[in-house]
C-alpha cells in the first residue's frame, strides 16, 4: 500500500525574530533583520516554490505581549515578535515571483468588518490567481482590545458566536452577491457586467450589518481556503463547521491523533466528509547532512537563544508575569490563578523531553520557549526527521506539517534541500504540485471552490440562503460536537486561562484558543 502523501507549509511571522525561536536574529547567518524589505519575502517565496511547499502561513496579531514585567519592554529590548508588519501587503509581491506556492494570512473576526475583509480577500484571490487562504481567528488579549479602541476583550464563547455570524456575512458576499455568469465583458455589445445577476447583500444581525454588493467580481476560488487553529469546545465546533485546514499545536503524535479523530468525527456530524479537513501540526526541525552537523546546528542555536524573551512570550500566553520568579529557582505557582494550566504545560513539556525530572525554573522554561516551545523539535539527518514525520502520519493521521524555523533562511533551506528529497524518496511527498499553477484549494482538496458539503456552499447563488435578507437576523448558536467527539484541550485545562490567552494564529498548546 502506498504511503499517505503529505504537504508542507512554512510558518512565518512578519517581524523581527521568529515565531518561537527567540534570539536567533543576532546571528551573522540569520536574515530576520531584513523582514522590512520585499526581497526577504520574495526570496522566501522562491525557496518555497522550489521545494514544492504548499503555502507560506503568516501568524499575526494586534498589539503584542505586555504581561512580563507589566509591559512590552523586554520583548522590545530583546527583539522578539516586535516591529510587526502587516503581512497582507507582502503577498502580491510574493505571488508575482512564483507560480505555485500559496499564501495564508491571519485576520481576526473580532475587530475586522465583514465587508472590508471580503473585499480584501477577493482582491488577493484575483492577484494571486487563487493562491490564498484566510486563517480565521478571534482576538484574545486585552492589549489587542485596547489597541483598537475597546476597554477589554469580549468573553471567549461570545467571540465565537460573533465569528459565526461574521462567516455568514462573508459567505454571502463571496458566494451570493454575483451570479456565476454575471461577468460578460463583451467588447462588441459593450456589456461589461449583467446587473440583473449582481445582488446586494442585506444582512442585519446581532453583531454585523451590511447593505451592499461585493465590490469585487468573483475571484478564482470565490471563498479563500479557510484555516483555523482553535481546540477549545467553541473553537472545535467552529472549525468543524467552517475550516478546511486545521493547524495543530501538539507535542506528541498520540495527542495529535486524539484531536484529529475527534475533529473529523465532529465534521462528519455536520454532514462533511471527515477527510476533507486537513491537519497540519507545527514542527521545528534542526536538520543536518550528518548527525554531527545537526548537533552542531543545535549547539549554535542554543548559544543565541534568549530565555527571557521566551519567558515574556510565555507570560503573554498565560497572563502570568514570570518576571517575579527568581530565574534559577524552581517555579512556585502557589496562589496563581493559572497554576493548573501552567502545571499541565510543564507535564506536557516533560513528556516531550522524555520524562526529564529536572525542576522547571524560569530559565529552563524560557530556553524551551526560545527553542520551539511545546512543538516537536527533532534534531538529526533528513532521514531522522522524516522518520518522525512518518510516525505522526501513521499514528495521528495528519495531512502535513507547518514547519517553523529556528533560523532564517537556514532552517527552511535545509527543509527544501535535505528533507524534501528524502520525503520524495519514501513516496511521502509529491514530485510536483497536484495542479501546477492551480489554486490553493485545487492543490489541497482537488476542487477550485468550496466543496458541496461545506457549510459555506449553502450560500451559493440560487440557493435559499443566497436570497436577499431584509429582516433582523439573530446569529445561530454554534453547533457543538457531541461530548464524546469533542477534541479535548491539548492538556485538558481549556477553561483555566480565560483572562489573557494569546490572540495569535497558532496559540500555545496548553491554552484555550
Amino acid at each position: 500500500m502506498a504511503p499517505k502523501q503529505i504537504q508542507l507549509c512554512f510558518l512565518e511571522i512578519a517581524n523581527v525574530g521568529g515565531y518561537m525561536a527567540s534570539g536567533q536574529w543576532k546571528r551573522d547567518d540569520d536574515t530576520s533583520l531584513t523582514k522590512d524589505t520585499l526581497k526577504y519575502y520574495q526570496d522566501l517565496a522562491k525557496l518555497a516554490d522550489r521545494g514544492k511547499v504548499s503555502a507560506i502561513f503568516f501568524a499575526d496579531w494586534f498589539a503584542g505581549f505586555d504581561v512580563y514585567g507589566g509591559s512590552m519592554d523586554e520583548m522590545l529590548r530583546r527583539g522578539h515578535q516586535v516591529a510587526h508588519l502587516d503581512p497582507m501587503l507582502m503577498l502580491p509581491a510574493m505571488a508575482a515571483c512564483t507560480d505555485n506556492v500559496s499564501f495564508a494570512v491571519t485576520m481576526s473576526t473580532t475587530y475586522s468588518k465583514p465587508y472590508v475583509l471580503a473585499r480584501q480577500f477577493s482582491s488577493l484571490d484575483h492577484i494571486t490567481n487563487g493562491r490564498c487562504a484566510w486563517n480565521v481567528v478571534t482576538s484574545h488579549t486585552n492589549s489587542s482590545a485596547r489597541a483598537v479602541g475597546y476597554e477589554t476583550i469580549t468573553p471567549h464563547d461570545e467571540r465565537y458566536i460573533m465569528a459565526d455570524e461574521f462567516m455568514d456575512v462573508v459567505y454571502k458576499l463571496w458566494e451570493s452577491s454575483w451570479a456565476p455568469d454575471s461577468v460578460v465583458l463583451d467588447k462588441e455589445t459593450g456589456l461589461a457586467f449583467d446587473a440583473s445577476k449582481i445582488k446586494k447583500v442585506e444582512h442585519r444581525g446581532k453583531y454585523h450589518m451590511v447593505s451592499g454588493r461585493n465590490q469585487v467580481h468573483p475571484s478564482p476560488q470565490r471563498t479563500p481556503v479557510l484555516f483555523q487553529a482553535g481546540t477549545s469546545k467553541s473553537g472545535s465546533a467552529f472549525a468543524a463547521k467552517h475550516a478546511e485546514g486545521i493547524f495543530l499545536n501538539s507535542f506528541s503524535a498520540a495527542q495529535a491523533g486524539k484531536v484529529v479523530k475527534d475533529m473529523r468525527a465532529a465534521a462528519a456530524a455536520n454532514g462533511r466528509d471527515p477527510q476533507s479537513l486537513k491537519f497540519f501540526p507545527c514542527i521545528m526541525p534542526i536538520i543536518g547532512a550528518t548527525k554531527e552537523e545537526a548537533a552542531a546546528k543545535l549547539a549554535k542555536a542554543l548559544e543565541y537563544a534568549d530565555p527571557v524573551a521566551g519567558l515574556a512570550q510565555f507570560s503573554g500566553y498565560t497572563g502570568v508575569d514570570f518576571s517575579k520568579f527568581p530565574i534559577d529557582e524552581p517555579i512556585n505557582l502557589e496562589g496563581e490563578s493559572q497554576a493548573m494550566a501552567i502545571q499541565a504545560c510543564f507535564k506536557a513539556l516533560a513528556v516531550s523531553e522524555e520524562e526529564s525530572k529536572e525542576s522547571w525554573t524560569p530559565r529552563r522554561l524560557g530556553m524551551r520557549m526560545a527553542m520551539g516551545g511545546l512543538h516537536p523539535c527533532p534534531v538529526g539527518t533528513a532521514a531522522d526527521v522524516a522518520d518522525v514525520m512518518q510516525q505522526w502520519v501513521e499514528e495521528a493521521d495528519v495531512d502535513g506539517f507547518n514547519v517553523g524555523s529556528i533560523t532564517n533562511p537556514g532552517s527552511w533551506t535545509d527543509v527544501v534541500d535535505l528533507l524534501v528529497p528524502e520525503l520524495q524518496r519514501r513516496g511521502l511527498y509529491w514530485l510536483d504540485y497536484a495542479v501546477p499553477g492551480g489554486t490553493f484549494r485545487e492543490n489541497l482538496l482537488g476542487c477550485k471552490t468550496l466543496r458541496d458539503d461545506h457549510y459555506g456552499s449553502t450560500f451559493k447563488w440560487g440557493t435559499e440562503k443566497a436570497q436577499v435578507i431584509d429582516q433582523i437576523e439573530e446569529p445561530s448558536e454554534l453547533s457543538e460536537p457531541k461530548e464524546e467527539a469533542a477534541p479535548a484541550a491539548e492538556t485538558k485545562v481549556e477553561a483555566t486561562v480565560e483572562s489573557k490567552p494569546i490572540d495569535s494564529t497558532v496559540a500555545a498548546p496548553a491554552i484555550k484558543v
